[in-house]
């Protein structure tokens, strides 16, 4: 298999993956981000909730999750997350 990394190429046999390791990893990266993302709302007095949303009206929202609760604000900001990107060749299952 020929591995093209920027401008260097690599020639390389037997690869082999650890995906307990790489599963550590990818876990290590979320929690280093999302805790970025916790602490900044905080400094910034921002207030967030985990769950599924549900817009009711133009200002209010069920959020289902770590609390049910009804909420309403004159903003509403919803993160959808993200979706992981696979690597082409590669079926994760």
């Amino acid at each position: 298999m020929v591995l093209k990394l920027f401008y260097l190429q690599f020639l390389v046999s037997n690869v082999t993956f650890d995906l307990a390791t790489m599963m550590g990893q990818k876990e290590k990266s979320v929690k280093s981000l999302t805790g970025g993302i916790e602490l900044l709302f905080k400094q910034n007095r921002v207030d967030y909730y985990k769950g599924l949303g549900q817009l009711i009206s133009a200002n209010e929202i069920k959020v289902t999750g770590e609390q049910n609760q009804t909420l309403k604000a004159k903003n509403i900001i919803i993160a959808t997350g993200s979706e992981p990107s696979g690597f082409k060749g590669i079926n994760v299952i």
